[in-house]
This record gives structure tokens, C-alpha cells and sequence, in this order.
């Protein structure tokens, strides 16, 4: 008898080809991540925790549609980021986007729902938002965030925000709450009467910490040694609370004083609270200055790389909807805080059983279930038992 023969063929590029397309079936689109099992747990846990925080406060929930027109955006903001958008077409040609935000749709209800309704008004939300990330960057182009807003009450219920911010700090372990003020360095820019461009490249360059070219910037403006040494100075203005009353050595208006008054209000209410103790201050915190108008703040929690809370007052945006009230509020990313939640395990059984017995399992699976979840798993064993996991 013949031994059998085989027709071995080397794999050509179709192979790869193939196997190509099957890795980018199964891959996620860049900056986008699975949420899988016991992160699921930890973050619905978290959430609900922030959302009981906020309820306590007296804000009631809103949802919004993940789609917006792009011009909804592009009327909130002057200098809008366009390429940080996931643009698309609806069938009458007008501009699509996935909401870059919640403020900004809060915004747009607030002034349209509500547009007969007296203020104040508290919103809370939960909500993924989207912004496309650079290759690399490290950032997830999709993030879950749990806020609130505060429309229609002035600078003097700052603390109430902050209040709220501090409470949902304090679930975590080693943290930082950083409060700014964007109208210290706006008033400096007002009374110096610089362009837009100006502040704008001042903005940038304090926020870098670019300090010589920080220098050779302030050196082309002609501006005095006063006004100069207050901007030199910016980036370094933050520590303590102490740092309020070394701030006022570098004042050279008195509108840059009022500012620094009003913080210490501020901070002087948040001491009475009992909620100091994780404040600090930065008076160079100057982004964003086409949105925010006032105070400005961020969270921090150590081990975390970036600020999981930030916030602020933004009293101009509603105005751009039609109805004129100022606002405060702030935001916290769930995404990064999954690992540093501390939950209690939840009590869960497992109940083995061999299959005659299936319906007695599910009997007892039944009241098990009143202290716990409850899974069912078929056994070689002739009796039911249960094993029990913390």
C-alpha cells in the first residue's frame, strides 16, 4: 500500500491578509477601553456615591442627548477645538458632533426647558463625553463624567460648589483640592490693556511655566518693572492659603486686590466649615479664559496622574443661549479613580447541585439571594452545598 501524500503549500500574503482583518474586527478604536466585570462594580459603585453627594446638596438629574450640532459648541466658545471633535453629517447636511462636555448642553436646556423658570437651578448629571486624542497621548478618547451645575446664583455661593467639590474628595485617600482665580490675572491683563493675542500667548506661557520665555515676552511689550515682576512671579504664586497675603505684594492695581479679597472670603468660609485642611492655592492657574470667569479649581488624588475633578465659574455662557445667569459647577472623571475606589466586597454564595435537584437549588438560591448574590453551578455530588465568597 502507497503511503499517503500530502500537498504542503507555503502560507502567502492572503494568509496575512486575512488574519489582518480579523485582528482589526476584534480591536477598539484608538483612545477607547473595555470596561469589564469588577471594574464595572467599582465604577457604578462610585457613582452612585457621588450621586448620593450631589442629591444631598439638592441637585436633580439631567440627561442630554450624546449627539449635538456642532453650532451649539461652536457658539459656547470662541477658540473651539475642532480637531479635538468626532464630526459627522445628518441628512440635511448640518454639522454632527458627540458632546465634547455636559456644561455646555446643561447650557442649552437651562435656557430653553427652563427659559420661564425662576433661578437658581441645580443640575447633576452622569455622562460619557468625547473628545479625539492625539496617537500616544495616553488619554482615553471616552470618559464617564459625574458633575454639577449651580445657574443663576453669583460669586458669593462659590462656597456651596466648593462645599459639594470637597465632599466627594474626601472618599479618597491623599488628596489636593487646587482653587485659582482666572480674574487675577484677567484684571492685570485689563489694566495693562493687552490684545487678545497678548494675554492669549501670556496665558500659554504662564500655564507652561515657560519662564524665559516668559521673560523675553514681557521684555517685548515695554511694560514696567512692576507689571512685569507681577507676571514673573504668576506661575509661582501657589502653596498654602498663606500664599493670599504674599500675593498682595505684587499687586499694582487695586482691582488684582479685590480679587485676592474675595478669595480670602472664600477661604475664610471654607475654614469655618472645617474643610481647609486639603486647600491649596494657585494663582496661575489662567486656562481656559474664553469659558471660565472667576474662580477656577482642581482635584487631586495621589498616585492619580492627572486632575480628577475640575471646575469653575463661567457666568458668561449662558448669556450665548439667550439667557443671561451665572454659573458654577464642576465635573469628576470616573475612569481614573476605578483603581482607588475602596468598596466592601459584596457577599456572594455559590451554590453547587447535581441536576435532579435543580429545582430545590433554585428554591434556596431564591432566599439565599435576600444577603447576597447567588450562583448556580451543577455538580457531580449528590447533595446541594454551598460555598460562600467575600
Amino acid at each position: 500500500m502507497e503511503p499517503r501524500k500530502f500537498n504542503f503549500r507555503p502560507l502567502g500574503g492572503s494568509f496575512f491578509v486575512y488574519r489582518e482583518v480579523i485582528m482589526q474586527q476584534i480591536q477598539l478604536p484608538q483612545g477607547m477601553k473595555d470596561t469589564i466585570l469588577q471594574e464595572c462594580e467599582k465604577k457604578k459603585y462610585l457613582q452612585n456615591t457621588l450621586e448620593q453627594i450631589f442629591e444631598s446638596f439638592g441637585y436633580e438629574e439631567i440627561i442630554t442627548p450624546t449627539i449635538e450640532y456642532y453650532e451649539t459648541y461652536e457658539n459656547a466658545f470662541k477658540n473651539i477645538q475642532t480637531t479635538d471633535m468626532y464630526k459627522f453629517f445628518d441628512e440635511n447636511g448640518r454639522i454632527l458632533t458627540l458632546r465634547t462636555d455636559m456644561t455646555v448642553p446643561i447650557a442649552r436646556v437651562c435656557a430653553s426647558k427652563f427659559k420661564d423658570s425662576k433661578p437658581p437651578f441645580r443640575y447633576r448629571y452622569t455622562s460619557n463625553v468625547f473628545k479625539v486624542r492625539q496617537k500616544f497621548a495616553g488619554k482615553r478618547s471616552e470618559v464617564t463624567d459625574c458633575g454639577i451645575e449651580l445657574i443663576g446664583l453669583d460669586c458669593k455661593s462659590d462656597v456651596q460648589v466648593l462645599c459639594c467639590a470637597l465632599e466627594v474628595m474626601k472618599n479618597f485617600k491623599n488628596y489636593t483640592l487646587e482653587i485659582g482665580n482666572v480674574q487675577f490675572f484677567q484684571a492685570a491683563c485689563k489694566v495693562v490693556r493687552l490684545s487678545t493675542e497678548e494675554i492669549n500667548t501670556l496665558a500659554d506661557l504662564i500655564d507652561k511655566k515657560s519662564m524665559v520665555d516668559l521673560k523675553v515676552y514681557l521684555d517685548s511689550l515695554y511694560l514696567s518693572e512692576k507689571i512685569v515682576n507681577f507676571f514673573m512671579h504668576l506661575p509661582f504664586l501657589c502653596g498654602d492659603v498663606n500664599i493670599l497675603d504674599e500675593a498682595y505684594a505684587y499687586c499694582f492695581d487695586e482691582s488684582l486686590k479685590e480679587v485676592l479679597d474675595s478669595m480670602k472670603e472664600c477661604i475664610q468660609s471654607l475654614n469655618e466649615l472645617g474643610y481647609l485642611e486639603n486647600v491649596t492655592i494657585d494663582l496661575g492657574k489662567v486656562a481656559h479664559l474664553d469659558y471660565y470667569t472667576g474662580i477656577i479649581f482642581e482635584g487631586y488624588v495621589f498616585g492619580v496622574g492627572t486632575s480628577i475633578l475640575s471646575g469653575g465659574r463661567y457666568d458668561c455662557l449662558l448669556k450665548k443661549f439667550g439667557r443671561d445667569l451665572p454659573a458654577c459647577g464642576f465635573s469628576v472623571k470616573l475612569d481614573p479613580l476605578i483603581d482607588h475606589v475602596d468598596m466592601q466586597p459584596k457577599k456572594k454564595f455559590i451554590l453547587y447541585y447535581p441536576e435532579s435537584k435543580q429545582i430545590e437549588a433554585i428554591k434556596q438560591a431564591n432566599t439565599l439571594r435576600k444577603e447576597g448574590s447567588v450562583i448556580l453551578e451543577p455538580s457531580l455530588n449528590e447533595t446541594i452545598y454551598v460555598k460562600t465568597n467575600y
